[in-house]
């Protein structure tokens, strides 16, 4: 069990570093990855098929900004609990994603972090939480 982390753009990972220093003061395993819901959509679903295939269980952050599909794709092609994470930028500061996560249509169960500087830490406490359900 771990935590996987997809970015949307290799320019998000700085914003992620709270998560990060706290997966690694907990000792939380976690994996991270850059794929496009726009640019990487045929690799990004089978990436998220391959890892439904493996029986590997994890959960998910999505983390975009932006349009911000990337949460969104990733909760409709894969069976594993996804935390979207938007990431301030772009002329709304991120509003834009908070909104696009967080306004997802019924039968696509995105659960979504505010948008501030904590939301890293509280996307990453609230994954290693799920996982501790499971006995990690």
């Amino acid at each position: 069990m771990k935590v996987i982390v997809i970015y949307g753009s290799p320019n998000d990972k700085p914003f992620m570093e709270p998560a990060r220093e706290y997966f690694a003061e907990k000792s939380v395993p976690y994996e991270e990855t850059v794929l496009s819901a726009h640019r990487d959509l045929p690799e990004l679903i089978q990436y998220l098929e391959n890892l439904d295939q493996s029986g590997e269980k994890a959960v998910i952050l999505a983390v975009a900004g932006l349009s911000a599909a990337l949460p969104g794709v990733v909760v409709m092609s894969s069976s594993l609990p996804v935390i979207g994470v938007p990431v301030p930028g772009g002329p709304l500061n991120g509003i834009d994603a908070l909104l696009a996560m967080s306004q997802c249509p019924g039968g696509v169960p995105c659960t979504t972090v505010g948008l501030h500087k904590k939301a890293p830490l509280n996307a990453a406490m609230a994954a290693h939480r799920i996982l501790q359900l499971a006995g990690l």
